[in-house]
């Protein structure tokens, strides 16, 4: 089978791989390729590992077994990872203003009939989302510090609190037993990866790629800014009906606002606040009502 990928494996490479072998294996023997097991990014259950936690993930995976869907059968075992290590990107940052870090692992598969299917499907990049199987043994709060399984904390990961995103930072693992290809990972950014000039077509230079890179990553980091900031209109517009005394309950009132855009949530504020006024007008303090008026209203106090 030709596999363009282990026919450049180094030395270094093959005496890592053969540490796992019962036979002396060569390079026409195995197929190789990187993956991203996880970052310090937040995930799609609103956490996020810290650097610390990587990097002791990444003396944790070295030889652990991926499979399939986190299903932990023999069968189910197809590749085994021989290297990892914590990849840092000073140039770019996490949705929560740290250094970008991750987890990224050398993985091999061996070169046989069984495993064509799924080496195929990697070289098509139709096999490349993968997810971590491991254990961690606290789940901070990111708004109270508070350990969110053990502790009495009252936030809850995904909603906003003055402005910030509630997430779980996960620290201590104790343990990493599988990684897995499936199809939704919670991480975004885990997966497959190939080198830059493998990535990228030959004629985009390394200096344009470095352009648009910095591009994207400039109007992710603004896509982010808004959701966040769209996040905070919505709890504020929800302040605002309860304050107007509009007559719809908090709750209900959260999902009415939950598909409105920027320009809806600043409208509907509008509104509310205009009602609010309406309800309690603001009299600056040098108002001064009329003396009478006040007779009639104190009167039932008169001693």
């Amino acid at each position: 089978m030709n596999n363009n990928v282990s026919q450049t494996l180094g030395s270094e490479d093959l005496e890592l791989i053969n540490k796992y072998a019962r036979k002396t294996l060569t390079a026409d023997d195995v197929y190789t390729f990187s993956v991203v097991l996880c970052d310090n990014d937040a995930d799609r259950d609103f956490e996020y590992f810290t650097r610390d936690t990587l990097v002791k993930l990444s003396q944790m995976y070295v030889g652990v077994t991926g499979i399939y869907d986190h299903d932990a059968k023999t069968e189910n075992q197809v590749a085994r990872i021989y290297a990892c290590k914590v990849e840092d990107f000073p140039e770019k940052t996490t949705k929560y203003g740290e250094m970008y870090s991750r987890l990224t692992a050398k993985a091999y598969i061996p070169v046989c009939e069984a495993s064509k299917e799924l080496i195929d499907m990697l070289d098509s990049g139709i096999k490349k989302e993968v997810s971590v199987g491991c254990c961690i043994d606290k789940c901070e709060c990111s708004i109270c510090g508070t350990d969110m399984r053990r502790g009495n904390c009252t936030h809850q990961k995904g909603s906003v609190y003055g402005g910030e995103v509630c997430l779980g930072v996960l620290k201590d693992p104790t343990d990493a037993y599988e990684w897995s290809f499936t199809a939704v990972p919670a991480q975004k950014n885990a997966g497959v990866i190939k080198s830059f000039y493998q990535a990228y077509d030959d004629s985009v230079s390394r200096e344009e790629y470095t352009k648009l890179k910095k591009y994207t990553e400039e109007l992710e980091k603004r896509a982010d800014e808004g959701e966040r900031y769209k996040s905070y209109l919505r709890l504020e517009v929800v302040k605002s009906g309860i304050t107007a005394q509009i007559g719809i309950e908090a709750k209900l009132l959260e999902s009415m606002v939950k598909g409105l855009n920027i320009d809806e949530l600043l409208k509907l504020k509008k509104c509310f606040d205009k009602k609010t006024c309406e309800l309690l007008p603001v009299r600056p303090q040098t108002y001064k009502a009329e003396i009478s008026s006040i007779r009639q209203t104190n009167e039932g106090f008169s001693i």
